[in-house]
Parts: C-alpha cells; sequence; structure tokens
C-alpha cells in the first residue's frame, strides 16, 4: 500500500483537514440526496393527473390523422385516386392520406398525368402540416388573449415555452413584443405556394433527391451524414442536398426553415401584415419574400409566380377539407345507394378497389 505522504507531491494542492461538513466530494453527495426527494415532489405536483400538464400530452397539436399508404406503384395509385374521386383540382374534399416516397414510374407517365398525380399526393400532406402550425398560432392567440390562473396556467406556460423553443424565440412570453415575434413565426406557407416550389425544385417529383432522399424542396445541408452528393460537385463536394426519411418530414423542414431562418425575414413580414390587415394570404404577394430562397433571386421569385396560377383557383385550394377514407367510402355509398340493386354497381367497384388499397395506420 502506498505511503500517502508521496501521494502527488509536486500537485501544488495542500490537502484539507477533516471538517465538521465533510469535504467537497461528501457535500456533492449530500446534496443530490436532498435533490431527489424535491425533484419527485415537483414532479408529482407538476404531472399529477388533474394537474394540467401531463408527459403524455406534451405537444398536443396533432392536427388531422394521416393514413399511411406504402408500396403504391403509380398504376396502383392512380387507380386509388379515381375510387376515391380524387381529381385535380380536387373539390371540396381531399383523402387524407400520405405515401412515405413518391411512387415508382411517376416520371414514366404523360406530361399532364405525372403533374396531376405528383400534386395529389402532395397535396393532402402540406395541408397537414399547415394544419398542425394552425392549431400551435389558434393556441398561442387565446393564451395571449386569456392567460390562465392556477394548473391550468402552468400547462398553458409549459406549452407555450415548446411552441417558443420550437421556433428559436428567446425573450419573456409576457413581453408583447417577444409575443409578436413568436406570431410571425408561427403561420402557414399558402397551399398554392408551397406546392408551386416543391414542383419547381423537383422537377414535378422526378428529380434524384426527391425519388431516393424525399427532398421536395431542394435544402441543402453540410453535414454529409444527412444530405446526398449532388453529381455536378464531383468527388470533393463541400455541401450536400438533404435527405429526409419520408415525405411529410421534408414538407416539415421547409416550414419550419421558412418560420425561422434569417433569409425569409422578409416572407414572415409580409404574411404578418396580411394578418393584421385581417385580409387573405397573398401567396403571389409572399413570393417576394422568397427572393433569397435561390442564387437566382427575383428571376426565381418570377418563375414560382407565373406557376402559381397554373395549379389551380388560389381560392378554391385554400378551402379545400382533409377527409378520412373510412368516411370517404361511407359517403360514395350513400351517394350511389339507388344503384345497389344493378348487376355490377360503380359504387361497389370503387368500395372494392379503396378496401383493396386500404391505407395502414
Amino acid at each position: 500500500m502506498e505511503d500517502p505522504r508521496y501521494l502527488a507531491p509536486s500537485t501544488g494542492f495542500r490537502r484539507r483537514g477533516n471538517t465538521a461538513g465533510g469535504g467537497f466530494p461528501e457535500r456533492v453527495v449530500l446534496v443530490a440526496l436532498l435533490a431527489v426527494p424535491v425533484f419527485m415532489v415537483w414532479y408529482l405536483v407538476q404531472f399529477w393527473p388533474g394537474s394540467g400538464v401531463r408527459p403524455a400530452k406534451r405537444i398536443p397539436f396533432s392536427g388531422p390523422a394521416l393514413s399511411r399508404i406504402t408500396g403504391e406503384n403509380i398504376h396502383q395509385l392512380v387507380a386509388l385516386y379515381a375510387a376515391y374521386d380524387y381529381h385535380w383540382p380536387p373539390r371540396r374534399i381531399v383523402p387524407a392520406i400520405a405515401l412515405r416516397h413518391l411512387p415508382e414510374g411517376l416520371a414514366e407517365l404523360p406530361t399532364h398525368q405525372k403533374k396531376t398525380t405528383f400534386l395529389r399526393t402532395l397535396l393532402p400532406i402540406v395541408m397537414d402540416a399547415d394544419e398542425r402550425i394552425l392549431e400551435q398560432r389558434r393556441f398561442l392567440v387565446r393564451s395571449f388573449a386569456h392567460p390562465k390562473p392556477g394548473a391550468a396556467g402552468r400547462r398553458q406556460r409549459f406549452l407555450e415555452r415548446e411552441i417558443e423553443m420550437g421556433y428559436a424565440v428567446t425573450g419573456s412570453l409576457g413581453n408583447p413584443r417577444v409575443q409578436a415575434r413568436l406570431l410571425r413565426r408561427v403561420d402557414v406557407v399558402p397551399v398554392t405556394l408551397a406546392l408551386a416550389q416543391a414542383a419547381m425544385e423537383s422537377g414535378w417529383g422526378t428529380s434524384r433527391f426527391a425519388v431516393q432522399g424525399n427532398d421536395l424542396f431542394g435544402i441543402w445541408t453540410g453535414n454529409p451524414f444527412l444530405g446526398m452528393v449532388p453529381r455536378a460537385l464531383g468527388q470533393n463536394p463541400t455541401h450536400f442536398v438533404r435527405a429526409f426519411s419520408s415525405l411529410a418530414r421534408s414538407v416539415r423542414y421547409y416550414l419550419k426553415a421558412i418560420n425561422t431562418r434569417p433569409p425569409f425575414r422578409r416572407f414572415r413580414w409580409l404574411r404578418a401584415e396580411m394578418r393584421q390587415a385581417k385580409i387573405p394570404l397573398n401567396p403571389a404577394r409572399l413570393a417576394f419574400g422568397l427572393d433569397l430562397y435561390s442564387q437566382r433571386g427575383m428571376s426565381y421569385v418570377q418563375d414560382i409566380q407565373a406557376l402559381m396560377p397554373t395549379l389551380g383557383r388560389e381560392r378554391r385550394l385554400a378551402h379545400l377539407t382533409l377527409v378520412e377514407p373510412d368516411v370517404i367510402a361511407d359517403m360514395i355509398m350513400e351517394n350511389e345507394k339507388p344503384e345497389l340493386g344493378r348487376k355490377a354497381p360503380v359504387s361497389l367497384t370503387r368500395l372494392a378497389m379503396i378496401g383493396a388499397h386500404h391505407p395502414s395506420s
């Protein structure tokens, strides 16, 4: 056993003698032992049922439920859209279905059919993501106008803080300027504008990055582990095209970038001015805030503005409703009940097709 007189003789530290409170390690252990029961009491007070804050429901802004479809080739998908009576432009109702990846064979379709299939595939995903953001915005507007006391108030402030962190806003939420800054960020991108950018950036869903990496919006990254190498950059790329695990993740990332990144500050101010004036969001005017989205600047903006009218009437696209597939099947059956006596009624054919391709939730 080593003699303690020869331990670390040249460190320059003087050993402390025993004191009534113990040394530094003993104090740390004592503080930790005291902190554990204090934390447990606080946790029970905050998250006990009825207190208003539960870990299982930290973020209640789930939006409408999309049914996921996997493994659909292009011909099955087109047939499924026909069974749902889902055409372009849509007629008020959009089936709440989401493909994880773009269907195989999309590029092989005739140009018009390729474009409309791409738009129908992307539309419910964009609508779902926008609805989640709108739920957050409505919650913030209500909570800022009517703060609640007690346990309900603690839950309210907890959710406010979650949204604040998600949108990279700092400061006291009791400050009206901070509230206004947060509300400028927690808002939607109009469907027409998002679809136009996705169509242009992904070549209507046919680019390598869209097909292999689910990148619909030309998102770049400097992390080689998160992106794909552009062929034009050769052997030593300095940046990469971001890859996503699903189309929905690509859409959500795009919306968050528009709502948080400095280059799109002008977009957010234009949108806030429309909200302040209580007028509908104007996609063509908002496009002026995307001049830094591309190196082409205003030329890119003009191309987006020229593309949007070809997608359909903005007023119609802004007033669509996501409807669950089962509900659409019931609506088809109800509308075609008088034809059930026929030998091969259209309704049963369509319902059989929907059942054969029933989305997995």
